[in-house]
């Protein structure tokens, strides 16, 4: 395997992280909404993404190994590369570490705009309920009953 084969590699993870970020915003906007169904599409686009990643992730630290590389983190990998690639390495790092800032920044919004809307769904419940308390129903029926021929 090639370091440039490395690189190539790490171009297209660089734009799977920012697809995902943008289903990220799509999540917020969403949120932000009320759109149950554009939110679950996104969780859903979400969740293919996760898995994507952790294959990725793995086959990252496949080639890693093959290059004799798996203890150089991604920030390091400059002054690890051969010197003709030392430029484009720490460009396509620095560009998958910005990616993944962006789409970790996206996430934790997503996720306390979520929260939050949890949080005030369940405060309207619990004040309904004070006001309109449930009132007492017919037993629930626990058999059925026998059917009357005339």
């Amino acid at each position: 395997m090639e370091f440039d084969d490395y690189l190539a590699f790490l171009e297209q993870l660089c734009q799977e992280l920012d697809a995902l970020s943008g289903v990220e915003q799509q999540k917020i906007s969403a949120v932000r909404s009320g759109d149950l169904g554009a939110l679950d599409a996104c969780m859903k686009q979400e969740q293919a993404a996760a898995l994507s990643l952790r294959g990725r992730e793995q086959h990252r630290k496949a080639m890693l190994r093959d290059l004799g590389l798996e203890h150089v983190s991604l920030a390091d990998l400059p002054r690890h590369c051969p010197p003709q690639e030392q430029e484009r390495t720490a460009a396509i790092s620095q560009q998958v570490l910005r990616s993944y800032q962006v789409l970790s920044s996206a996430q934790q919004t997503a996720r306390t705009l979520m929260e939050s809307r949890l949080h005030r769904i369940e405060r309207e419940l619990e004040q309904r309920e004070a006001e309109h308390p449930s009132a007492p129903g017919p037993p629930p029926q626990t058999s059925v009953p026998e059917r009357r021929t005339p």
